[in-house]
């Protein structure tokens, strides 16, 4: 037995990186495994492993997560992966990266909370984990994260 068993799990951006290591390695603990990402051919390489279905949706549309969450009946962990680092400076960040950026790095979490933490009440029991990154404070100069910055301190304030 694992200490996994019967928990279900849904985690975003889980097609590569941190999200396809947590999803293998929660399956492996017995976790039902529902493994999210925009990327179809790369989530399909998840279904391998046992425990582990996949299902394509983008975290930053609300109806299809919305229509996700009618479909799946009980949630024990929401794993919020999904997240963007805009290369370059704050000048060379066009309005249309920013808005990405703030819609995948915040925007969605506050929608897969949302569309998931009435089941959790419903169940008296659940767990929320809300990815963030240190790549702003990595990558480089101040003024080339300034962005980042930005999203990463709205997703504290989630945790």
């Amino acid at each position: 037995m694992g200490r996994l068993d019967k928990k279900v799990i849904i985690l975003t951006a889980a097609a590569q990186g941190i999200g396809r290591a947590a999803a293998i390695a929660f399956a492996r603990e017995g976790a039902k495994v529902i493994a999210t990402d925009v990327n179809e051919s790369k989530l399909q390489e998840l279904e391998k492993y046992p425990g582990i279905q996949t299902r394509v949706l983008d975290v930053t549309k609300k109806k299809q997560i919305d229509q996700f969450a009618n479909e799946v009946e009980r949630v024990d962990v929401l794993f919020n992966v999904a997240g963007f680092v805009h290369h370059g400076t704050i000048l060379d960040c066009e309005e249309k990266d920013w808005d990405f950026s703030m819609n995948l790095n915040v925007r969605s979490m506050y929608l897969m909370i949302k569309a998931f933490l009435p089941k959790m009440l419903a169940q008296k029991s659940g767990n929320i984990i809300n990815m963030s990154s240190v790549a702003s404070s990595i990558k480089g100069n101040q003024e080339r994260e300034e962005g980042n910055q930005e999203g990463e301190g709205n997703l504290s304030s989630f945790n």
